[in-house]
């Protein structure tokens, strides 16, 4: 697994216990809109982990789904995100990245937990004309090109990641801003101990 960082060099943590209770009714507000892709539809398939749904993600989901008629995303399991990127990710467990995957305009259905090596059974299931990804990306375990199959078939398109904001650099602004907010934090304790100490004589 990739190294944690500052304090934590080539430490793999587990996975934390989920207390996050999704239920069926929730998936179905989050999915309005979602379904099935019209007959005759150019189906484009993009996967990913989505960790910390933001503004790149939606940016890239909008140029994929541009090359097609119908966009279908793939959300991978916690296990899977976690093997490939290391440390304490996803921060953000399956179920909320679904739902936030769901609740993008730009998405016409989810996979949930698909295969990270793309197969040709999964390609002629799905009726998958397109294939993209971004040049943003994690690493494999191992030498094998995920979208080796989607090459051969000749459907795969490579979208260059034009927003600069990605879940690292969100937890870098996270690390950066910690000392700053921990002492304001500390501060604001401190006065509202002093406060309750003078209003009632404590």
């Amino acid at each position: 697994a990739r190294p944690c960082g500052e304090g934590g060099e080539g430490v793999e943590r587990p996975l934390r216990e989920s207390k996050f209770l999704p239920t069926s009714t929730m998936y179905r507000l989050f999915a309005d809109g979602c379904g099935a892709p019209p007959t005759g539809a150019r189906v484009v398939y993009v996967d990913g982990g989505w960790d910390m749904f933001h503004a790149g993600h939606v940016a890239f989901l909008r140029e994929a789904a541009a090359l097609g008629d119908f966009l279908l995303v793939g959300v991978h399991s916690d296990a899977v995100v976690n093997r490939h990127r290391g440390c304490n990710f996803p921060l953000l467990n399956q179920q909320e990245r679904v739902l936030s995957v769901l609740a993008c305009r730009h998405t016409g259905d989810v996979v949930i937990d698909p295969p990270w090596y793309l197969t040709r059974e999964m390609i002629a299931a799905l009726n998958i004309a397109v294939v993209a990804h971004g040049t943003t990306q994690d690493r494999n375990m191992d030498d094998r090109d995920p979208y080796e199959v989607a090459r051969q078939m000749g459907i795969f398109s490579t979208i260059p990641s034009k927003h600069a904001l990605t879940v690292d650099a969100i937890v870098g602004r996270i690390h950066a801003n910690h000392d700053r907010i921990a002492t304001k934090v500390e501060k604001k304790m401190v006065a509202e101990q002093q406060y309750y100490k003078e209003r009632y004589r404590l």
